[in-house]
């Protein structure tokens, strides 16, 4: 599976992350646990979710899906 790109499916995920992220609960490499926990994936899905987040980061926050406000 290719992480490339944002996935529209994925963007509640993302938002429950850049949360996490403020929050300061987690070091993000150990998010992955806690989407699991949050929403029932599975370990591979979850790691490919949090990848995919941290190599678009960029333009998640560009496109305003992530803002600041969370």
């Amino acid at each position: 599976m290719s992480n490339k790109g944002i996935k529209e499916e994925w963007i509640e995920y993302y938002v429950y992350l850049e949360k996490l992220k403020q929050s300061g609960v987690t070091n993000m490499f150990g998010s992955p646990q806690f989407l699991r926990e949050a929403f029932d994936l599975g370990r591979r899905e979850a790691i490919n979710i949090v990848a995919n987040w941290m190599e678009n980061y960029t333009e998640l926050k560009e496109k305003g899906i992530l803002r600041g406000d969370e």
